[in-house]
C-alpha cells in the first residue's frame, strides 16, 4: 500500500456532521450555473424540484418543522365554497405579496389557478375573477398570522379541501384563521353573497352560476289580499322576527308550498319574495337535476352564503308520491334533506307545485313546508284589475268590465296573452270590440296545428 493509498489518521473524535440543507437553500446562494448544475444533481440523487413536494413536504420545508410536528386544520365543503375560499386567498395573497411564497399542489405540477364567474357588468360583458384553484402558500410570521403558516387549496372536485397547515404547537391559531376565513364568506367578501344564483349539477357536483337580477315588484302582481297577508308572516321569519325567534331558540327556517294551477302567478309570486330579500339572502335556483340528485348539497350551499333562500320550482316534476310505485329515491332524499335543514340557521326554502295531490303527504308535513298557500283563479274583480294593469298605459277606452266577463275562466297569464294579441294585431290603438274579439275567438290561446300536409 503506498502512502497516498493509507488511511487518514485516527484522531480519536467524530467529526461534527455536515450542516443539512434543503435543495432549493443550496440553490438560492449558488450562482446561475452552479443552481442549474446542483438542481440537475440533486434530482439524480433523489432530492425532488419543488414541483413534485407534496403539499406536506412544501409545509415541512417553508415553516422548518419535522414532519411529524406538522398540523392539518381541514375544511371540506361544496365546490361554490372552494372558489369563494380561492377569492378569500387571493385577496391575501395580493395584501401581502412578496412576503407569501407559493409552492405547487405537487404530482409535478405548477400551481393552479381557476375563474370565478361574477356574472354580466352593467355592458353586458361577463365578469371574471382568477383566483387560486389548487396550490399551496407559506405566510410568514405577522402575515395571516402571529405564527408561520401555510395555505393549502385543491378545488377539484373529487377533493375539494381548504386547510391551514401549521406546528403542532400552533394548532389553536390555524383553528382561529380557519374559523375566520369561513366567516369572511358569508360577508361583503363574498362577491356572490345577497346574489341570485342558478344551480345545476355538473360531474355530480352543484355548480352556480349568477342569475340575471330579479326586479319584480308585489305592485306587478295581482293577488287577494288575505294571500298576502300569509306571504308577510312567511316573509317576517327573515325580516322583522328574525331577532325574536333566534332569541327564543324557536328558529328561522320556514318552508312555504305554492300551490295553484299554470298561469296563476306562482313564478311570478317566488321572483317577487326573491326580489325583495336581495342582499339580505342569497337566493338559489335549483334545476330538476340537482332537486333530484343533489339536494343535500344544494343546502349544504348555505354554508357558504350565510342566509339564503332555496327555490324548488315544479316540485311535482321530481318528487312524487309512494302510492303512485316507482322509484321513490328522490322522495326519500327530500324528506331527510329537509329535516336535516333544521340544524341550520336562516334557511328559507319556497317551492311551486301545479298539483298538490301529486305529492306525497309526508312532504307536505308542517316540519318541511310550514306554510301552504294555494293561488286562486282570478275572479271578475282581479280580472278587470289585470286588464286594467296592462291596458292603461295606452288609454284606451275599454269597457274593462264586460272584457273581464268574457274571459271568464281565464288565468293572470291569459288575459296578459289577449291583451299581447291586440296589440300585435293592432298596435297601440283598438277598441272594445276588437280586444272582445280576440277574447271570444280563442285565437289567442297556443293551440296544435292538427291540419295535415302533403
Amino acid at each position: 500500500m503506498t502512502p497516498s493509498d493509507s488511511a487518514a489518521p485516527q484522531t480519536g473524535k467524530t467529526p461534527p456532521p455536515a450542516t443539512c440543507r434543503t435543495v432549493d437553500e443550496i440553490l438560492a446562494t449558488a450562482s446561475e450555473d452552479g443552481r442549474a448544475t446542483l438542481k440537475l444533481l440533486g434530482e439524480l440523487v433523489g432530492n425532488e424540484p419543488v414541483s413534485v413536494a407534496t403539499p406536506a413536504q412544501f409545509a415541512t420545508r417553508q415553516l422548518r418543522l419535522d414532519p411529524l410536528s406538522l398540523a392539518s386544520t381541514r375544511y371540506t365543503g361544496p365546490s361554490t365554497s372552494l372558489s369563494i375560499l380561492g377569492n378569500l386567498l387571493r385577496l391575501e395573497l395580493e395584501k401581502h405579496g412578496d412576503s407569501v411564497v407559493i409552492g405547487s399542489p405537487g404530482d409535478g405540477l405548477p400551481p393552479t389557478w381557476s375563474q370565478l364567474d361574477l356574472g354580466l357588468d352593467q355592458r353586458g360583458e361577463s365578469r371574471q375573477l382568477t383566483v387560486p384553484g389548487r396550490l399551496v402558500a407559506h405566510f410568514p410570521a405577522g402575515t395571516l398570522a402571529a405564527a408561520p403558516l401555510c395555505v393549502l387549496i385543491d378545488d377539484r372536485h373529487w377533493s375539494r379541501e381548504f386547510a391551514i397547515l401549521s406546528a403542532t404547537a400552533d394548532k389553536g391559531v390555524a383553528e382561529t384563521l380557519l374559523a375566520s376565513f369561513r366567516a369572511r364568506m358569508k360577508s361583503s367578501d363574498n362577491p356572490l353573497r345577497g346574489r341570485v344564483l342558478q344551480a345545476s349539477l355538473n360531474e355530480g357536483c352543484i355548480r352556480v352560476g349568477v342569475s340575471p337580477a330579479i326586479d319584480s315588484r308585489r305592485e306587478g302582481l295581482i293577488l287577494p289580499d288575505e294571500l298576502w297577508r300569509e306571504i308577510d308572516v312567511f316573509l317576517a321569519a327573515a325580516t322583522s322576527r328574525r331577532e325574536l325567534l333566534r332569541s327564543l331558540g324557536l328558529g328561522t327556517n320556514r318552508g312555504l308550498l305554492v300551490a295553484g294551477p299554470p298561469g296563476v302567478g306562482k313564478t311570478h309570486l317566488v321572483r317577487v319574495i326573491a326580489a325583495s330579500l336581495v342582499g339580505q339572502y342569497t337566493t338559489i335556483l335549483a334545476d330538476a337535476n340537482s332537486m333530484r340528485h343533489a339536494l343535500a348539497d344544494l343546502y349544504a350551499e348555505s354554508d357558504t352564503f350565510g342566509p339564503t333562500l332555496v327555490v324548488l320550482d315544479d316540485i311535482d316534476l321530481v318528487l312524487g308520491h309512494r302510492d303512485s310505485g316507482g322509484d321513490n329515491t328522490a322522495l326519500a332524499d327530500f324528506l331527510a334533506t329537509l329535516d336535516g335543514v333544521r340544524q341550520r340557521e336562516d334557511v328559507l326554502t319556497i317551492a311551486t307545485t301545479n298539483d298538490p295531490k301529486s305529492l306525497d303527504p309526508a312532504a307536505q308535513r308542517s316540519s318541511r313546508f310550514d306554510m301552504i298557500v294555494a293561488l286562486p283563479m282570478p275572479d271578475a274583480v282581479t280580472r278587470t284589475r289585470i286588464l286594467g294593469r296592462h291596458l292603461e298605459p295606452l288609454g284606451l277606452a275599454i269597457d274593462l268590465h264586460a272584457m273581464a266577463e268574457h274571459l271568464e275562466g281565464a288565468t293572470g297569464a291569459d288575459v296578459r296573452e289577449v291583451v299581447r294579441r291586440a296589440i300585435l294585431e293592432h298596435g297601440g290603438s283598438f277598441t272594445s270590440e276588437q280586444l272582445a274579439d280576440i277574447a271570444l275567438s280563442g285565437r289567442w290561446r297556443a293551440n296544435v296545428n292538427r291540419r295535415k300536409y302533403l
